[in-house]
């Protein structure tokens, strides 16, 4: 059996795969080779960090304006335990397209409550302005980046954010969205031997492949749209 060192290294040499693959022109195997690349993750992630079980969203999105996820996307995304969103860079005020059922479960808020809307309804009084600009910097500059932000829930209690944010690239290299990774650093969480942001990159790692190996196929929306 592989050590944890050695799972932790495999999860990050697959994020770091995939990050340089999404500056690459899709070619012929690129698909066979993501959804190989995902069901590594998958495999690991359900070893290593018991990732079980299979959440299928089947919520439409009924949000003025907001493309609903096709369903072979959501049911990838649902695969995927953490606490998380999909925001579309591309759409007015950046709206969430899809919200995990662990993210729902944090923050208290059901899934039509929250679609269509910007992250910043998870914001209140002390939430600091200086790391939101650091987020929309990293944003703009399409980088990821990691900060601790308190935040607040639905019914108005609050959390320290370990708060992930990467952009996910399409098949062609263009940025389809968003990926927020929330965890609350105040709650215990069995990492099983990873660190958090390690546990964290597992998550956008999945989603990418996901996104990647969906849209060479062109099915991130529903043929409707």
């Amino acid at each position: 059996m592989q050590s944890k060192q050695g799972i932790t290294l495999r999860i990050e040499s697959l994020y770091m795969w995939l990050e340089a693959e999404e500056l690459r022109i899709a070619s012929g195997c690129d698909k066979e080779m993501a959804l190989s690349t995902a069901n590594n993750i998958f495999s690991t992630l359900n070893r290593y960090s018991k990732l079980t079980g299979l959440v299928v969203c089947e919520r439409r999105c009924d949000s003025v304006g907001i493309p609903a996820l096709s369903s072979s996307l959501n049911l990838s995304l649902g695969r995927i335990k953490q606490s998380f969103v999909l925001t579309d860079r591309h759409l007015p005020d950046m709206p969430i397209v899809y919200a995990s059922d662990a993210f729902l479960s944090l923050t208290g808020y059901s899934r039509e409550e929250i679609l269509g809307c910007n992250c910043r309804f998870l914001n209140g009084p002390g939430t600091s302005a200086e790391v939101l600009e650091e987020i929309n910097q990293h944003i703009c500059r399409e980088e990821a980046c990691t900060v601790h932000l308190l935040n607040y829930r639905k019914d108005g209690s609050t959390f320290r954010d370990l708060l992930h944010v990467s952009p996910i690239r399409n098949s062609s290299g263009k940025v389809a969205f968003h990926v927020w990774v929330h965890l609350d650093e105040s709650a215990k969480h069995d990492f099983s031997g990873l660190t958090p942001e390690v546990w964290q990159l597992g998550a956008v790692g999945a989603v990418r492949v996901a996104v990647r190996s969906l849209s060479a196929s062109g099915s991130l929306l529903r043929p409707s749209q």
